[in-house]
């Protein structure tokens, strides 16, 4: 049995495999050859793309720094209490300095009922709710407090929200709140809302005893005064709130009188007698010489009202302004104490000031009603811009400084200083990352151009996995002209001298950036292959003190047609996009070896086809020699036995 051999099937006896096997590694030696080719092409081609990727990378940072929204436009804000204000700025913001006081924020009604049972219900009715100029009205089947609040702040989102609060295991309290600050964003309740509002206490319909001023208006002429009085005392703790209309009116300065002239007596006459000449004594008068009138000082005093306290005390008001024309004036009587009248004293001397409707109310109503237990009340911010008062609806206020909002967080009255900047640490962030991104594919040219090990162990910032794969493209395009033109231009452009208007700013190297940046002893090698450093100190100080400059060094125009044609940044751009863009260079290289590489595949293809008929073909014919081989044995072996039979075994 140990005899049998099956062609194709079973190893065979006369290692016919094995000279198949011989015969067809020779036959394959196109194939790995053309295999071979294959896996340079695409190692290649992945080369390319991988310095397509860092130029193009470094070419989209190059444009950044130059474009439109360069980095060296940005502005940022810095507040000396940012718990108090802050700001946020675009690009078109100035730079300044500007002074801000926040003396109240802006809030919205924010009501709470009295302590309901945990158990209630809220009545079937017609509920309407009202902030301002915006309503939710929705018709309720009646049902749990839950499900109407859920109702509510279904219908009600940027307008009114409510909400249930836990006061006691078994009492809980409802919380309605407006979703807009401002004065004029009052909460108001209509329809089933308000008789659900009053007999839950949550408003209660205002006193309508209320205090007036006994004048509608008063007018007091330069130099002038007057008094207007309340008619009952305004408490402090009441909270009242004191508005009015104020108006100024400037007067021309008069013109002081002419001094009239002295008495003329005419000439008093002379007589010459041969060349002599006498002449007649003035006559003498009883009159005293005119003494000139010294025109009064003009006198410009902006402390011109004041509030009356009950015990009799000027209390000063916000001074009037320094302009002409009409201000309406809003403030809380709180924190003047009990007050029962207003005084006017007007040291002007060309300034008529003129107080009228005159209104002291209290600023929790919303129309007929108060609230009862309010958590807030509906309030305009107010602060001072540079000394002016200026009043808003909202705590985030973007309409008084052309490109800035101010950001209101905390009413402090103190006075904090606000500067509006260029953004330094964009700017110089911008520049590192134009620097690493600048090294990074300096590094990946010297890679594919050298042939050299230290190139890829002095960048340490690459992973093992990084440097295991550089290792791969290691000198792969030594002598390529055009990579080797790519870095001799970048390495130009990094180090030439550019335009800048009136600036003696004109290289990097006066920033802190060129391939010897810092000081070392010794010679490093690494410097030698065109790498950027960059010196921090001189950096910050060239961006702190001629930031425009730095940006015309990127990019400048230096023509006046509004083009950027000059400048580090704008000639790296330049340089590089015929080789990055679409349809570039390097493009163009990748599609050859793409070519290369599909026509190899089919070569391989092929080759895979005749070598496998090739093999098939060498099989059968071994095969058959194979049987004819075990035939002739097998006859072999049977005349050797017929033998044996008739030799008797012999």
């Amino acid at each position: 049995m140990s005899d049998i051999s099956i062609p194709g099937v079973t190893t065979s006896k006369y290692k016919t495999d094995e000279l198949i096997q011989g015969l067809m590694k020779v036959e394959r030696l196109p194939r790995d050859r053309a295999a071979e080719d294959l896996e340079g092409y695409k190692k290649q081609q992945g080369a390319w793309r991988d310095v397509n990727q860092q130029t193009s990378t470094l070419r989209e940072v190059a444009r950044s720094l130059y474009s439109f929204d360069n980095p060296f436009s940005e502005k940022t804000a810095s507040s000396t209490d940012e718990r108090a204000v802050t700001a946020e700025v675009t690009r078109e913001a100035r730079e300044q300095s500007f002074k801000v006081s926040v003396n109240q924020l802006a809030e919205a009604d924010s009501f709470l009922s009295e302590p309901i049972a945990k158990n209630d219900k809220v009545p079937a009715g017609n509920y309407t709710f009202t902030v301002g100029d915006s309503a939710v009205s929705f018709q309720w089947k009646g049902g749990s407090y839950r499900d109407f609040i859920n109702a509510l702040n279904r219908r009600g989102t940027g307008v009114v929200q409510a909400s249930l609060i836990q006061i006691s295991p078994d009492t809980q309290s409802l919380l309605i709140e407006s979703q807009k600050t401002g004065q004029k964003n009052r909460l108001s309740f209509s329809d089933d809302a308000l008789s659900f509002a009053i007999e839950h206490k949550i408003v209660k319909k205002q006193d309508t005893g209320g205090i007036a001023a006994d004048r509608e208006s008063y007018t007091v002429q330069p130099k002038s005064n007057g008094a207007i009085g309340f008619s009952s005392a305004a408490k402090a703790k009441d909270g009242l709130t004191l508005a009015y209309t104020l108006k100024v009116e400037d007067l021309p300065e008069e013109a002081p009188d002419a001094v009239p002239p002295g008495p003329d007596t005419g000439d008093p006459g002379s007589l010459t007698w041969q060349g002599i000449t006498i002449r007649n004594a003035p006559p003498e008068t009883a009159l005293t010489e005119e003494i000139p009138e010294v025109p009064a000082t003009p006198v410009k005093d902006p402390a011109v009202l004041s509030l009356r306290s009950v015990r009799g005390i000027a209390i000063p008001l916000p001074e009037i302004p320094e302009t002409s024309g009409e201000t309406e004036v809003s403030l809380s009587l709180a924190e003047y104490g009990d007050v029962d009248g207003i005084l006017l004293n007007n040291r002007n001397t060309s300034r008529v000031v003129t107080i009228s409707d005159i209104r002291i109310v209290d600023p929790r109503a919303a129309g007929e009603y108060v609230p009862v237990n309010p958590v807030s009340v509906a309030q305009n911010s107010e602060l001072k811009y540079e000394g002016i008062r200026i009043s808003r609806d909202t705590n985030e206020i973007g309409d008084l400084i052309p490109g800035v909002t101010l950001n209101l967080h905390e009413a402090t009255g103190k006075t904090e200083t606000l500067k509006v900047e260029p953004d330094q640490e964009r700017a110089k962030n911008s520049i590192i990352e134009f620097v690493a991104k600048y090294n990074r594919a300096m590094a990946e040219l010297n890679i594919l151009t050298q042939n050299k090990p230290e190139v890829i162990t002095e960048l340490e910032y690459l992973t093992p996995d990084e440097k295991k794969a550089e290792e791969e493209k290691l000198g792969m395009m030594m002598g390529d002209t055009t990579l080797n033109g790519v870095k001799n231009s970048m390495q130009r452009i990094t180090s030439d001298a550019y335009k800048n208007g009136d600036s003696g700013l004109t290289m990097l190297a006066q920033l802190g950036i060129s391939t010897r940046a810092t000081a070392g002893a010794g010679v490093d090698t690494a410097r030698l292959r065109g790498y950027l450093e960059i010196d921090e100190k001189k950096l910050d100080e060239a961006l702190s003190k001629k930031m425009e400059q730095v940006k015309n060094l990127f990019g400048f125009d230096s023509d006046g047609d509004l083009i950027v044609d000059s400048g580090v940044a704008k000639q790296l751009d330049t340089a590089l996009t015929p080789y990055t863009q679409t349809g570039g260079i390097f493009a163009m290289r990748t599609a050859t070896l793409n070519t290369k590489i599909e026509s190899t595949n089919k070569k391989i293809a092929q080759l895979d086809v005749q070598l496998a008929d090739k093999e098939a073909n060498l099989k059968a014919k071994y095969g058959q020699m194979e049987g004819t081989l075990g035939n002739l044995q097998s006859q072999s072996n049977a005349i050797s036995n017929f033998s044996k039979q008739n030799s008797g075994g012999n």
